[in-house]
């Protein structure tokens, strides 16, 4: 596997601005790179209209596809579900600038496997927590008597609100009213569905435990019928996030790993469309509650993220 290129890295922007993966960007910032990779990359890049945000704003993704070639096995990566993880949307940013602006690094990889990146489900929230409120997890929904937002983590259709959830408009872990009643899960869902015949691994980039985690994360008992195939990889995973710059991560079942939980991206995917690999990568930690990464220690996390990712991609290009 080539050696990422070592930050920082300049990237210009249509509207004139300089972005650079030693500072978090805004939503806006992320579309206008969604914007410039389209334009810059047209056999390989177009951007995609995912949904609009409870306030309005566009929920953007890139589909990587090699001279626009449909049917190749799908892999989607999706980020930035849950506010206050800058990291997660950053990590999916930094995925897209090394297999598309460097494609030429990843042959065997596009040749064989379109991608789906979905780098900001969350842009109202995670905008709250940049200018208000740091420590923001939810959507921004309003749901009454001064409380705000979803975790959209906990508001996917697959045994929603069973376990692990909240009923309470003001809790951080509040499922909403039902399954897919947040904009957010709803778009994804039929992003997820409408993509789901070439669909072969589904990858929600998180953070910040250090772990590589497969489902199911409602049970600690209850796994998808590969999970010998998804204990390897996610092992395998493991092993390359820790080789990179010595941080531990583990690997295993979400729901033995983490509290169990309803409702989660990984859950719905594994759980209805049943690709062969769903996977949750949880950061590297850093900052006071770990997911709150200095700048200063981005491009560690970054590119350490990256070589996750590819292992996984080279993987289902070997082998689906």
């Amino acid at each position: 596997m080539r050696s990422l290129l070592v930050l920082p890295l300049l990237v210009a922007l249509v509207a004139g601005a300089t972005l650079d993966f030693n500072q978090y960007w805004t939503a806006q910032e992320i579309n206008e790179y969604i914007d410039e990779l389209a334009s810059d990359f047209p056999t390989i890049a177009s951007a995609v209209n995912v949904g609009t945000s409870t306030e309005g704003r566009p929920i953007r993704a890139v589909r990587v596809s090699k001279d626009n070639v449909a049917n190749r096995p799908l892999v989607i990566v999706e980020a930035g579900l849950r506010a206050r993880e800058w990291i997660a949307p950053m990590s999916a940013n930094y995925i897209l600038h090394e297999i598309v602006e460097h494609y030429y690094e990843f042959e065997n990889i596009l040749d064989n496997v379109n991608f789906l990146v979905v780098p900001l489900v969350n842009p109202d929230g995670y905008e709250f927590s940049r200018t208000t409120n740091r420590l923001w997890l939810k959507s921004r929904s309003v749901n009454g008597n001064g409380c705000f937002g979803i975790d959209l983590n906990r508001n996917f259709g697959h045994l929603w609100n069973t376990v692990g959830g909240s009923s309470d408009p003001c809790s951080d872990s509040f499922v909403g009213t039902a399954a897919f009643s947040a904009p957010e899960t709803a778009a994804m869902r039929d992003l997820i569905q409408s993509n789901s015949a070439n669909l072969v691994l589904y990858l929600s980039i998180q953070s910040a435990d250090q772990m590589v985690l497969y489902p199911f994360s409602h049970s600690a008992t209850t796994n998808p019928s590969n999970v010998a195939e998804l204990r390897n990889l996610a092992n395998s995973v493991a092993l390359t996030l820790i080789s990179q710059n010595g941080r531990i991560f583990t690997s295993g079942g979400a729901g033995l790993l983490q509290p169990p939980a309803s409702g989660s991206s990984i859950d719905f995917v594994a759980g209805t469309v049943q690709p062969d690999l769903v996977f949750t990568l949880e950061t590297g930690a850093g900052g006071s509650y770990g997911y709150d990464v200095p700048e200063s220690e981005m491009a560690e996390i970054l590119s350490e993220t990256t070589y996750g990712f590819l292992t996984m991609a080279e993987y289902v290009a070997n082998n689906k």
